[in-house]
């Protein structure tokens, strides 16, 4: 019965003990949570002031990034503005530039064009005065032909005239040898005549007074000729005057 009952204490002390042990443990265990709480709390209430140290540090960089990107911002506007105000003013000077060289070379062609006129004006003037001389050369060319018609038709005129002086001469030359010649024969049969009409002389024959009018009949006749003659040549002279011969 003492064995049982020293077993039985035995046995709460045990679970004393063991009742204590746990609860050691759990004070252990609930001093490592909370040591360990206030580890992290502490840690963490470090790590918070660093890590907002850092991030004031990170802020206030991000802060001087953001106005150094801002004055870039600013710097690059003015640059850019800068930039289109110098290509905008190169660009203007060389339009002004280019603009000069094309009046340059404009006024040179007005100038070649108005002397290109001149010359065409002068060449134009040329020709007109080449086409009156052609034209007048034309004229005296109708002229020259009329007159070398006309020369030939005088020379021919005049040949024929010639020749026809010629011949009027020699025939008038002819009928005043013949009248000459007419006039003592005339002389002769008018005496002849009368002698055989009052009978004066035996040589007288009938046909004296027949040949004595036959010889009047043409010394009439060859006086009559020697006029036309005369006249003829008096037109031949005139006429040949109004040639020019």
């Amino acid at each position: 019965m003492n064995k049982q009952t020293n077993i039985e204490e035995s046995d709460d002390d045990v679970v004393v003990i063991e009742e204590r042990d746990r609860r050691t443990y759990l004070y252990i265990a609930i001093a490592g949570v909370l040591g360990l709480a206030l580890g992290g709390l502490i840690g963490s209430t470090f790590t918070a002031s660093k890590w907002e140290t850092t991030y004031q540090k990170m802020e206030e960089k991000y802060l001087a990034l953001e106005d150094e990107k801002n004055q870039l911002v600013i710097n690059v506007e003015e640059r850019v503005a800068n930039v289109d105000n110098e290509v905008s003013e190169k660009l203007e000077l060389k339009i002004q530039e280019q603009q000069a060289q094309y009046d340059k070379q404009l006024l040179a062609l007005k100038s070649q064009v108005a002397e290109l006129e001149k010359v065409n004006l002068s060449l134009e003037e040329q020709v007109n005065q080449q086409k009156s001389k052609i034209v007048e050369a034309d004229q005296q060319n109708v002229k020259l032909n009329r007159q070398a018609d006309m020369q030939a038709t005088m020379f021919e005129r005049s040949r024929e005239l010639f020749q026809q002086e010629l011949k009027v001469k020699m025939e008038l030359e002819a009928l005043e040898k013949e009248r000459e010649a007419l006039r003592p024969k005339i002389v002769a049969l008018k005496k002849m005549c009368d002698d055989y009409l009052q009978g004066t002389s035996w040589e007288a024959t009938s046909d004296s007074c027949d040949k004595q009018d036959e010889a009047n009949s043409r010394l009439s006749q060859i006086n009559q000729m020697i006029s036309v003659h005369k006249m003829d040549l008096e037109q031949m002279k005139a006429l040949s005057e109004q040639l020019g011969l």
